[in-house]
């Protein structure tokens, strides 16, 4: 394909001017990050320009403690935070031409241009330089994060004399001197350590390869960072040198003009998990740059083949769906051991912790798309099964498990528990997506072996969690928590919660009578549990319900507090919570995101459609969407409710955030939760997908602006593809046996490779 058709469907984001490149540096580091779950880079220059942004090298779940210091601090506030850390930065180059050291910010920049390609997760960068002795330069890279060995990546970095002959020298290093961000104003956003985050304890060298060797200074994590530098092209020489800021390997050569000397970096990390990194790196320098490129570009085809939506009539989208795609597939722990954070790899925005976004947002996505993944993040989750075992044991619950809010290694990180802890959703929604990953697969044997044992343990919590309230005709209550609504904390009965609840007994209760072949820790919670209590539970949970509007109520005493005057809040006033005080915001009818709502999708079969469209036009006054996990679901019920001008303006903001950096923060990561709802708002929302008692339904409709749109799903081991156009909607099933789905309300039976077209 060439850049004009790679451009066109929405497979290239380019720079194509410096100007362009600077003035948005921070933001592109972000959007152009490149990593494979496992090791990330952010998209910052090859050349030391630390001054324009932050050069961040990330690995996934390797963090450093971070004391949280509280005025006055009471039993089970947690004493740390984990942070995820930057660590030493493996792609930096310095480049001297006859002395001059090339910066773009010296001399003249005669060409620029830079791009990610999505479709091969390959970011490559050309530049013509004169520098301010008048000898000019092409400079041309490539680099990629592997997508077949987790701790590689890889970079190429050419430098041509155009119109001299003269002395290069080009220095492949280490950069030692990288840090985390410090607290800013914003509480998203960074800490400030006291001391070193990491230490560097030994530095080895032998011909082309560097290898430093760190721990961090209270985690007591280790690491190693390996690279292999191959100079090529013209006569050179090489030498070595360590400062307290970089280890280097310095090629010198003599280039003659028209000459071109290349560096092939072949970089490796590793947490102390690898036999023998320096060996790992010269047999990926045997195996050369365009042979592990091509490996890479291969894993992402195949990739692409499973989860690639196509959308034709409106580029921007097409961009931005497959951009959104692209940032989760590379950004998501695929180890069962780490997970995904709210911000991706690509930025330290909220720490690098994990959140309900997994569950509700993600797994969807990696569910039909990639299933073995979704398997992986649910896995995550029961590795840190005894840390939650903890944790409902430290809020002074005899029973069950109660997961974290924001976590890495599974062990809580919130420090402001009105809007963190009291979210016990997190539970509720954790069940939900095993319940979803079984529904979808039919995986017995995981059930068998760890989601029964998660979804006893969850449901044990609430069970002596709630209670039986007389005051409510003993209805069962579950007090004093926070919904996803985070303008509304530590109340009575958050509709969200409840019906999740509901949903996740009910399905316990069920799950009882599957035969499933148990192990014996499984075989044991069986045996303790109250099988009674949960069928009591599930038929007297108190939803609250407003006669009067005839709405669901949020809370028990949502309705009872004044509605905030939205309407003459100054623009320069939102994010609410950057302005006003918590306890102001929690007084008022406010939302900052989707909570009802957010139940009335994920249950969806479960309301009316009027009743749906009574909530939706009630909340949807007083919501702010400060969250980006918000515009998604708000724009999936419009569509269901037939409103596809409101649907459509609210997926533009949902599936261009970070391109079009609507919340203005893309510089310290992605909004990955936001990306998944773009998926959602094209399968669930334009598609009218929904799950009910393991049948798939579609209820199609074509926004006016788009000419059709396609996509795979995956469900039980059998791929079908979708592709609704303005007068029809074609099925094809790809791979499997029969598969029956519902068409507007009517079954229909797809048979292997045969298309059936509907009106």
């Amino acid at each position: 394909m060439n850049q004009s058709s790679a451009t066109a469907s929405g497979w290239l984001l380019p720079e194509t001017s410096l100007n362009e490149a600077t003035e948005h540096y921070r933001k592109n580091e972000t959007l152009m990050a490149l990593c494979n779950g496992y090791l990330s880079l952010r998209g910052s220059f090859e050349e030391e320009t630390i001054q324009l942004g932050h050069a961040g090298t990330y690995m996934n779940g390797f963090y450093e403690f971070h004391p949280l210091h509280y005025g006055e601090k009471f039993p089970g506030y947690p004493d740390n935070s984990q942070v995820m850390i930057n660590l030493p930065d493996p792609k930096s180059v310095i480049l001297t031409i006859n002395g001059q050291t090339f910066s773009l910010d010296q001399g003249k920049v005669l060409h620029f241009e830079r791009q990610l390609d999505i479709q091969t997760a390959t970011l490559t960068r050309s530049v013509i330089w004169e520098a301010p002795n008048g000898n000019q330069v092409q400079i041309d890279s490539v680099r990629f994060v592997s997508a077949t060995q987790k701790h590689l990546a890889g970079m190429q970095y050419q430098v041509k004399a155009l119109n001299f002959s003269g002395a290069i020298t080009l220095e492949s290093l280490i950069a030692l001197n990288r840090t985390n961000i410090s607290r800013a104003d914003d509480p998203r956003i960074g800490v400030t350590f006291d001391d070193a985050i990491w230490r560097i304890h030994n530095v080895y060298h032998a011909e082309q390869v560097l290898q430093v060797s760190g721990k961090t200074s209270k985690s007591q994590l280790e690491f190693r960072c390996t690279v292999s530098s191959v100079f090529s092209g013209a006569p050179h020489t090489i030498e070595f040198t360590q400062t307290d800021n970089k280890a280097s390997l310095i090629a010198k050569a003599t280039l003659q003009q028209g000459e071109t000397l290349t560096l092939h970096k072949y970089m490796c990390y590793d947490r102390m998990d690898m036999d023998n990194p320096v060996s790992f790196a010269l047999a990926m320098q045997q195996q050369g740059f365009n042979t592990l490129l091509a490996e890479h570009q291969a894993w992402w085809a195949n990739a692409w083949a499973q989860m690639d939506i196509q959308i034709e009539g409106a580029q921007p989208l097409q961009q931005a769906i497959r951009f959104n795609m692209f940032h989760l597939t590379q950004s998501v722990g695929k180890d069962g051991q780490t997970n995904i954070s709210a911000k991706g790899m690509t930025g330290e925005g909220y720490e690098g912790h994990y959140f309900w976004d997994t569950e509700i947002y993600m797994i969807p996505f990696f569910l039909y798309t990639q299933p073995e993944i979704a398997k992986q993040l649910l896995m995550f989750r029961y590795n840190t099964l005894e840390k939650a075992r903890s944790r409902a044991r430290e809020l002074g619950h005899n029973k069950g498990v109660l997961y974290p809010w924001r976590t890495i290694n599974g062990d809580e990180c919130s420090a402001y528990y009105p809007a963190g802890t009291a979210q016990y959703h997190i539970n509720a929604d954790i069940a939900y997506a095993i319940q979803l990953y079984y529904n979808v697969t039919q995986d017995r044997e995981f059930m068998e072996n760890y989601g029964l044992e998660m979804l006893l343990e969850l449901s044990n919590l609430w069970m002596v969690m709630g209670v039986f309230d007389p005051e409510k005709d003993n209805a069962f209550c579950i007090q004093e928590v926070t919904g996803p609504d985070e303008y509304t904390c530590l109340v009575n009965n958050n509709f969200y919660t409840n019906s999740m609840v509901k949903h996740q007994i009910g399905f316990a209760v069920k799950c009882l009578d599957q035969n499933f072949k148990l192990n014996a820790n499984t075989q044991a919670l069986v045996a303790q549990f109250d099988k009674k209590l949960a069928e009591q539970i599930v038929d007297s949970i108190y939803l609250p319900y407003s006669e009067r509007l005839q709405i669901h109520m949020q809370d028990d005493a949502f309705l009872s507090r004044p509605v905030w005057d939205l309407a003459n809040t100054p623009r320069n006033k939102f994010p609410l919570l950057m302005h006003y005080h918590p306890l102001t915001l929690y007084r008022h009818q406010v939302c900052k995101q989707a909570d009802v709502v957010l139940a009335e999708l994920l249950l969806s079969d479960q309301f009316s459609l009027e009743q749906k469209r009574r909530d939706f036009d009630y909340y949807a006054k007083i919501t702010t969407h400060d969250s980006s996990l918000s515009t998604c679901i708000y724009g999936i019920l419009a569509c269901e409710l037939g409103d596809m001008e409101q649907s459509y303006n609210y997926y533009i903001k949902t599936a261009r955030t970070d391109l079009n950096d609507f919340h203005h923060n893309a510089k310290d990561g992605i909004h990955a939760a936001n990306m998944a709802g773009s998926w959602m708002g094209v399968v669930y929302g334009f598609a009218g997908m929904r799950l009910n008692h393991g049948v798939l339904s579609f209820a199609p409709q074509l926004p006016k602006e788009w000419t059709a749109f396609s996509f795979p799903i995956h469900i039980q081991n059998k791929k079908l593809t979708v592709r609704i156009q303005a007068d029809q909607t074609t099925y094809t099933l790809e791979q499997g046996q029969d598969l029956v789905i519902n068409h507007r309300g009517k079954p229909v039976t797809l048979t292997l490779n045969q298309s059936v077209q509907l009106a």
